[in-house]
């Protein structure tokens, strides 16, 4: 049996495909990546080192275009992009003859789950919706998937929407030592810790509106220390502004692989809202200040800062006005009033679990496309 896991390259759609296909690689016979073509190989290549059981991997590509909600010109690009592809498409999926088709949502996953419906209709097709809100494209293909599993809470639908999580990193659910990790980074065991990073590609406002925070309040950052995730573009330019500050612990970096480090001691993290990032939080009950991107589809990186709000794990700043001055103020309150931060921590208690996984939901669908093909066979 063959899983064709289509995703966009962003980390909130490829780190979910990429678990998913840990999970699956013991239960199929192969696993084929379809992604848009991307001059940026990096994620690519962050996919291909996560994923290195190769004899049962394949990559394809496509092109692909985004709809841009300004620009109604945009649909004439995705028309053609659609009508271009088309033909690749339908060669994967004649090829490689999917079981099941698993999308991480994106305007990737719009052609390949229309052609896979329409011209291999008997192939059992999923969505996963990271997100508290569904995207566009989710919102659409879901009247024709079999099932779609969510990550974060979100008002279902129907039977057919299940509560799943999103999946996160196995490497997340081991134990590790905070002495070793302070050791790592030449950090004080005992000093307050702030995690700041906006995303698998970075966020320039993030970068330097606390960047900005530090410069002006340095006597106050003494005795804190800071890890700044700055993402692929604004590295050097950040990296040279600290290092006119020599009185502050920071450690800077493009890109950090192991994450769970990172966030087993963190006092507090800054962050942008996507669906993964609030998934990591909840699952190591981190308080945060979220940055919701404003211009993120259907707002749902509002949406899922909001849940954290619901819950009061979390303080939202939203980038407009004088939010860098209520930035500076938050992170001033939550230094001064451990108290806030540890209820903060226990609120994440209250937060719905769900009940099952994507590992499990896959399984129990093909173990039944197995048995009803056996018994079909017997008849």
């Amino acid at each position: 049996m063959n899983i064709i896991i289509v995703t966009s390259l962003t980390g909130g759609h490829f780190y979910p495909a990429i678990e998913v296909a840990k999970q699956a690689k013991n239960f199929v016979d192969k696993i084929i990546f379809i992604s848009q073509k991307s001059k940026n190989l990096k994620f690519v290549e962050i996919i291909k080192k996560e994923l290195n059981f190769s004899e049962k991997l394949e990559f394809e590509y496509i092109l692909t275009a985004k709809f841009i909600r300004k620009n109604p010109l945009s649909l004439v690009k995705i028309l053609i992009f659609f009508l271009f592809s088309s033909g690749k498409i339908l060669n994967i999926i004649f090829k490689y003859k999917p079981k099941i088709l698993f999308s991480t949502g994106g305007y990737t996953s719009f052609p390949v789950v229309i052609l896979t419906k329409i011209f291999a209709p008997l192939t059992y097709i999923i969505l996963h919706e990271q997100n508290s809100v569904l995207s566009l494209s989710n919102k659409l293909l879901s009247f024709i998937a079999n099932k779609v599993y969510i990550g974060l809470e979100i008002k279902k639908r129907s039977s057919k929407f299940i509560f799943t999580g999103n999946p996160l990193r196995k490497r997340f659910l081991q134990n590790l030592d905070k002495e070793k990790i302070y050791e790592k980074l030449k950090f004080k065991k005992d000093n307050f810790t702030i995690l700041v990073f906006g995303g698998s590609q970075g966020a320039k406002a993030i970068n330097y509106a606390f960047l900005e925070i530090i410069k002006n309040n340095k006597e106050k950052f003494k005795d804190i220390q800071i890890v700044h995730i700055t993402g692929f573009y604004d590295i050097e330019a950040i990296k040279h502004e600290y290092q006119k500050i020599d009185s502050i612990s920071i450690n800077v970096f493009e890109y950090y692989e192991n994450m769970e480090e990172l966030y087993t001691i963190a006092d507090l993290v800054i962050s942008r809202a996507g669906a993964m990032t609030v998934s990591e939080l909840i699952f190591f009950r981190k308080p945060a200040i979220l940055i919701p991107l404003p211009t993120a589809a259907e707002l749902h990186q509002h949406w899922n800062a909001q849940l954290l709000k619901k819950y009061q794990c979390a303080k939202v700043i939203y980038q407009k006005n004088d939010w860098k001055r209520k930035l500076q103020n938050t992170i001033f309150q939550l230094i001064e009033k451990k108290e806030t931060l540890s209820v903060m921590r226990q609120n994440y208690e209250f937060i719905p679990k769900p009940k099952t996984n994507i590992e499990t939901e896959i399984k129990n669908i093909l173990y039944i496309k197995k048995y009803a093909r056996r018994k079909y066979k017997n008849i």
